[in-house]
């Protein structure tokens, strides 16, 4: 009679510990950079992207450089530098498929986590942008951005997490930015070319 309990709670947690590992196991991670080439990607209105030495680079010019597939809910993990003081690029996230047709070739609706190395004016590194997409709310802290911020040549961390309507900025480790209300739920992951040198060595995608 005693024993039973014991049973049953060793059941009970074996059972959770399953779903535990079960849900660990739905999601899933690709890498969208293979750091060979840009197989995955599509270079918009003569953007300047390149590939060598394993990194993905940004060799000033404009354009964009757009995701092939397009992307729901998901935490994109990027590692980038930026090659010289005040280079400037963004990053797009759930950001459609056209572009304004002007000398910069920008994406016309989606929103820009803003990737210049500043930390100053009214978006600094981290903070969100829009592009063209319906208004969202936003709370970024300029604190939480100068604890964490490297100067150029050394390796920041992206993880920006898209869940439902709202949209988390971390750099290194750190949330920068909160975004809510986002109403484009879903769309392309792309990179900016704003006149910068820039190199990207990992870019990851997980989805629930």
């Amino acid at each position: 009679m005693k024993i039973l309990p014991y049973l049953t709670l060793s059941l009970i947690a074996s059972l959770l510990v399953g779903c535990g590992s079960a849900t660990e196991e739905s999601s899933s991670t690709i890498s969208l950079f293979n750091g060979e080439n840009l197989d995955g990607w599509e270079i918009q209105n003569g953007g300047q992207f390149s590939v060598a030495d394993g990194v993905l680079k940004i060799n000033k010019g404009t354009g964009w450089l757009r995701s092939a597939d397009t992307f729901g809910d998901f935490k994109l993990t990027m590692e980038y530098r930026f090659m010289e003081k005040d280079a400037n690029s963004g990053i797009f996230v759930r950001t459609g498929p056209t572009s304004h047709d002007d000398e910069n070739g920008w994406p016309n609706n989606g929103y820009q986590v803003q990737c210049f190395d500043t930390l100053e004016g009214e978006y600094p590194l981290g903070f969100i942008i829009p592009y063209g997409a319906p208004e969202f709310k936003s709370d970024s802290s300029l604190d939480a951005l100068k604890s964490v911020y490297k100067p150029a040549k050394e390796w920041h961390t992206y993880e920006i997490s898209c869940q439902g309507e709202t949209v988390e900025v971390k750099l290194n480790g750190t949330v920068i930015t909160t975004a809510t209300e986002i109403k484009n739920l879903t769309g392309h992951i792309g990179i900016q070319g704003e006149h910068g040198h820039l190199e990207f060595r990992k870019i990851e995608v997980t989805q629930p």
